[in-house]
């Protein structure tokens, strides 16, 4: 099992950026539960509604705007586990997420390659997947692996499923595979109690995490949300990752786009807790600028670094573990 480097502590061996006082994080805790309170998030998907309902929550069967009261958000980030053991197919290659500890995981997702013989660009293919898995597993400095394209020459909506596949082949650290589908979910599981021999062996040492992107602002769509509930099922954790585009789908102050970034999160870890207590969830973040000129995500920007700095402090405040984008 392999844990990081401390970063951020009061100790002399880490590195860290500290971008709040407590009161800071105390203020926008208390931000986050108004708006979740009074203006709520809109969920797509009727069974997570139902759920919400069931514990508590306002729900709006016309607009589908669902108001969480604090207490519930409070006993969610209470309950949700502080540390989060990341399962390799060897154990050698477990990653456990802890407190400060730091890891790296390559990033996603490539829409188009350099073509390594050719040195031309062109869509990823089946093999492209293949390769990364070799590559990431045989890099020492890469905790886990995260998929980092989807293969063009299948079939899209099932494009996780073929990534799943390539990383079980040649792989043996855990991996985080982003599912649009509880279907893919359920597919990627099977393949996966096969690997590990047997159901019970997956759900005991689980191989995958997936992610639920919630839609800035404040929507969560059927697809994640029901896929957040299937992983659940299933047995394993989900990353939460919200790519709010400041100045584009947030407001344009980084301070506001936490804001709003928080209360996304924290409203998926309730419907998390929700469905199972103590289940482990990781507060995620890609969010980066828009440029204003393209529209498109300035990923690598200064402001991308800050926001996933500060991410990393609520994900401190709260005791959950995190994950950040980099440049």
């Amino acid at each position: 099992m392999a844990k990081g480097f401390r970063s951020g502590t009061s100790t002399t061996n880490g590195l860290g950026l500290k971008m709040f006082q407590e009161d800071d994080l105390w203020n926008l805790h208390y931000a986050t539960l108004d708006v979740l309170s009074k203006i709520g998030v809109k969920v797509e998907s009727e069974k997570a509604r139902e759920i919400y309902a069931g514990i508590g929550c306002s729900v709006d069967s016309q607009t589908h705007i669902v108001k969480i009261p604090p207490y519930l958000v409070e006993d969610a980030m209470t309950t949700a586990p502080s540390s989060f053991r990341a399962c390799g197919r060897n154990p050698k290659n477990d990653w456990y997420c802890e407190g400060s500890r730091t890891g790296f995981v390559n990033f996603g997702e490539s829409v188009n390659i350099i073509d390594p013989y050719t040195r031309k660009r062109r869509k990823p293919n089946k093999k492209d997947v293949w390769d990364s898995a070799r590559m990431v597993n045989a890099m020492e400095n890469i905790a886990v692996f995260e998929r980092c394209m989807v293969p063009e020459d299948v079939n899209p909506h099932v494009g996780q499923v073929w990534v799943a596949e390539g990383f079980y082949n040649n792989c043996t650290k855990h991996a985080l595979i982003g599912m649009n589908r509880p279907e893919n979910i359920r597919a990627a599981c099977k393949m996966g109690a096969i690997v590990s021999g047997g159901e019970d062996k997956f759900r005991e040492r689980p191989l995958f995490t997936t992610s639920c992107d919630p839609i800035s602002p404040l929507v969560h769509s059927k697809g994640a949300v029901d896929s957040l509930i299937q992983a659940i099922e299933c047995g394993i954790s989900s990353k939460i990752n919200p790519m709010g585009l400041p100045g584009g789908t947030t407001c344009v102050h980084l301070a506001g786009t936490l804001v709003t970034h928080n209360a996304e999160v924290t409203s998926m870890f309730v419907l998390g807790q929700a469905v199972k207590k103590g289940v482990p969830l990781i507060y995620g973040t890609s969010t980066a600028m828009m440029d204003l000129r393209s529209t498109l995500s300035a990923v690598g920007t200064p402001e991308l670094a800050l926001f996933s700095a500060a991410v990393a402090n609520v994900a401190q405040f709260y005791k959950v573990p995190s994950f950040v984008a980099g440049g």
